[in-house]
């Protein structure tokens, strides 16, 4: 527990902030970009990126 006491002590004066809406949708698609790009060694990254962008802009778009 002693190892964990700083942690629990800086936690207790955080700021808590919520989530902004449509995160977890958000995370979802770059989620996908960012394993892409770890795990395929020809991954093009500019062309994820659009794809994720396209995305997003939809998920946004609906609000």
């Amino acid at each position: 527990m002693e190892n964990y006491q700083a942690f629990l002590d800086g936690n207790q004066r955080l700021a808590m902030k919520i989530e902004p809406p449509h995160a977890q949708q958000l995370y979802s698609v770059l989620d996908g970009v960012v394993s892409a790009v770890l795990t395929k060694e020809d991954a093009d990254i500019d062309q994820l990126l659009g794809d994720a962008s396209g995305k997003i802009d939809g998920i946004l778009a609906r609000g």
